[in-house]
C-alpha cells in the first residue's frame, strides 16, 4: 500500500506542473521591439527617448549580423508614454530584457535620476546588472555614435568594464544606483560618457570623468582624477598608476603601478561630534623610472617614492573630499551609512539636519603604501611608506 502511494504522490508531482499556466503572455520574436541601448533627454517638459533596437532581417536558419541595428526616436510626458510610443512603428510590443546601457542626458540629470530609473527600475524585464551612465550633453549622441557601422553595445560594455579595471569607473550598474538612491543619505555617481569626434569624423565615445548627484539631481562633474579619489575613498579603485618625482636630479621620476588598494571607514565621536578616520593601503610595483644613470631605484629612492606615492594619493582624496562632501554635501562616499552604523544614537538625533553633521564632521586620512618591486633591480625589497 505504501508502495502504491509512493507512485501516485511521484506522478502528482510530475504531473501538476503540466496543468499550470503561465502568469506571461508569450510573444513570438517578431511581435517584439528588441532594444539594445536607451538614451534619456529632456526636451522641454517632456521626456525624450532615443532608442538602439535589434532589427533581425535573416530567414529563419541563417545567422544575424549584431550591427543590425535601428534608431528610433519617442517623446512622451512619461517614459512609459514614450516607450509606448514605439507600438506606433510597427504594432510590435517593446523589449528591454536584452537592454545593455542606459545612457541618461545632462538635462535629464539635472531633473533628477529617480524620474529617469523608476521606469527600468519596476520593468521586469530589466536587468538589476543594467550599466547607466550619464552623457557629457545629449544622451542621443552616445546612441547614435553607438549605432554606426561597425559600432555595437558591447563596445561600450567592454569600455566600462576596462574602465572599472584601470580605476575611472566604480559600479555603475541600475541596482547600485538604487540602493543609493533609497539610501537615507548616500548619494548616486555615475559615470561620465564624452562623445569626441576622430581624425575621419567618426564619433567616438570616451570616459571623461563622473557625475556626482545631490538629492538624486546632479550636482557636478568630476575630472578622471578626482574620480579616482571618490574610488580611493569608497574602496572601489583596482588599478591606478601614479608618477612622481624623485631625488635631486629634476629629470628624476618614477611611473608606479598600483594593483591592490584597501580603504577602512570607521566613525567615533569626539567631544559630541563625528569623526571618520579614513585608512587607506596601496601595493604596487614601480612601472617604469626614468633618470641619467639608468639602471633600477635603490633602496633609499625606493623609500623616497613610495612616500611621495603615498602623498599623492592622499592629496587627490582629500581634495575631492573637501570639494564633493565639504563643500556640494554630497555623500558618495557613503558615509552618513558609516555614522549611522558606528553611532546609531547620534545619528537618530542629528539626521535631520545632515548639512550640519557634514559641517561639524572631522575626516582623518593616513595612508600606507608598499611598493615590492624596485624596478630594474633583481632584490625586492619592502619598505612601508605612511601619509598622515
Amino acid at each position: 500500500m505504501r508502495k502504491i502511494s509512493g507512485i501516485f504522490f511521484a506522478l502528482l508531482i510530475v504531473l501538476l506542473p503540466l496543468c499550470l499556466t503561465g502568469c506571461m503572455n508569450a510573444a513570438e520574436l517578431k511581435e517584439r521591439t528588441i532594444i539594445k541601448m536607451v538614451g534619456v533627454d529632456m526636451d522641454g517638459e517632456e521626456y525624450l527617448l532615443t532608442m538602439l533596437q535589434f532589427s533581425p532581417q535573416a530567414q529563419s536558419g541563417e545567422k544575424t549580423s549584431e550591427s543590425q541595428s535601428l534608431v528610433i526616436q519617442t517623446k512622451g510626458r512619461s517614459i512609459s508614454e514614450a516607450v509606448d510610443q514605439v507600438s506606433h512603428y510597427n504594432g510590435n510590443k517593446v523589449f528591454f530584457g536584452n537592454s545593455s546601457f542606459l545612457v541618461v542626458g545632462e538635462k535629464a540629470a539635472e531633473q533628477g535620476l529617480e524620474g529617469v530609473l523608476n521606469f527600468f527600475n519596476s520593468n521586469h524585464e530589466v536587468s538589476p546588472e543594467l550599466y547607466v551612465v550619464m552623457a557629457q550633453g545629449q544622451a542621443e549622441e552616445v546612441i547614435r555614435a553607438q549605432s554606426g557601422e561597425g559600432s555595437t553595445p558591447t563596445q561600450l560594455k567592454s569600455m566600462v568594464q576596462q574602465g572599472q579595471k584601470n580605476g575611472l569607473l566604480g559600479r555603475p550598474t541600475l541596482k547600485d544606483v538604487m540602493n543609493r538612491l533609497q539610501s537615507d543619505r548616500a548619494e548616486p555617481y555615475l559615470p561620465l560618457i564624452e562623445t569626441v569626434s576622430s581624425e575621419n569624423e567618426e564619433k567616438k565615445l570616451k570616459i571623461s570623468g563622473m557625475a556626482v548627484f545631490r538629492d538624486g539631481k546632479l550636482k557636478d562633474t568630476l575630472s578622471i582624477e578626482e574620480a579616482k579619489g571618490v574610488l580611493w575613498a569608497t574602496d572601489e579603485l583596482a588599478r591606478a598608476i601614479i608618477t612622481v618625482d624623485f631625488g635631486e636630479d629634476k629629470a628624476s621620476r618614477a611611473s608606479v603601478e598600483l594593483d591592490n588598494s584597501k580603504t577602512k571607514a570607521k566613525v567615533r565621536l569626539e567631544r559630541g561630534k563625528p569623526v571618520l578616520d579614513l585608512s587607506i593601503q596601496s601595493e604596487g610595483s614601480v612601472h617604469e623610472v626614468s633618470f641619467d644613470r639608468g639602471g633600477g631605484t635603490e633602496i633609499g629612492e625606493l623609500e623616497e617614492i613610495q612616500n611621495k606615492v603615498a602623498g599623492q594619493i592622499k592629496a587627490t582624496v582629500q581634495h575631492t573630499i573637501d570639494k564633493v562632501l565639504l563643500e556640494e554635501k554630497c555623500d558618495v562616499f557613503r558615509y552618513s551609512e558609516f555614522i549611522k552604523k558606528y553611532e546609531p544614537e547620534y545619528w537618530k538625533e542629528n539626521q535631520q539636519d545632515w548639512d550640519k553633521v557634514i559641517d561639524q564632521m572631522t575626516i582623518n586620512i593616513s595612508v600606507d603604501c608598499r611598493i615590492d618591486h624596485p624596478g630594474l633591480e633583481s632584490k625586492h625589497f619592502q619598505v612601508d611608506s605612511k601619509a598622515t
